[in-house]
């Protein structure tokens, strides 16, 4: 056998060896499914419609709306975040429209005040807001009309609104 040969031999001997081989895959390599039928990552739906499902008809996307009922604190903090939800929502269904886009927004930042309002800290309700936000726009369109709406505010001013914010 020539060196090469053996080179060639020593390879495929040893390279299953350096790559796991039949080795089960590290826990950090957990698939996204996975961890949904594990509960450590919410279900969320992933179709193509921007607004998601719906089936009571309370605004808020059925999964988000699961989400939600499994957060610690009052109810009125899960109040505080279906409304953020429902806002998130209606930023993602604003098509373009300038108007809409600034009402869409009027109503998120109420929102966040209200969430902000009703969490233990400061800490507390800018992760609830960021986890809300990235579950809202979970999909390729989703992201893209978050974008537009993103968009469509480009030069608006906002202001924070008078009191807790919160829709009750």
């Amino acid at each position: 056998m020539t060196p090469r040969h053996l080179g060639c031999l020593a390879l495929v001997l040893f390279l299953p060896a350096a790559c796991g081989g039949d080795e089960p895959a590290p826990p950090q390599a957990r698939s996204i499914e996975d961890l949904e039928r594990q509960g450590l990552l919410p279900v969320l739906d992933r179709s193509e419609s921007l607004g998601g499902p719906d089936t009571d008809g309370n605004g808020v996307r059925d999964d988000l709306d699961a989400w939600i009922a499994r957060q610690d604190g009052t109810p009125a903090r899960r109040d505080a975040l279906r409304q953020l939800a429902r806002a998130f929502r209606d930023a993602l269904l604003i098509h373009g429209d300038t108007i809409a886009a600034q009402e869409a927004a009027w109503r998120t930042t109420r929102a966040v005040a209200c969430v902000m309002a009703h969490s233990g800290s400061g800490t507390e309700g800018a992760h609830a807001v960021a986890e809300l936000r990235k579950m809202s726009a979970n999909t390729r369109p989703r992201v893209l009309a978050y974008l537009d709406y993103a968009a469509s505010l480009d030069g608006a001013v906002l202001s924070l609104p008078a009191g807790n914010g919160c829709d009750d």
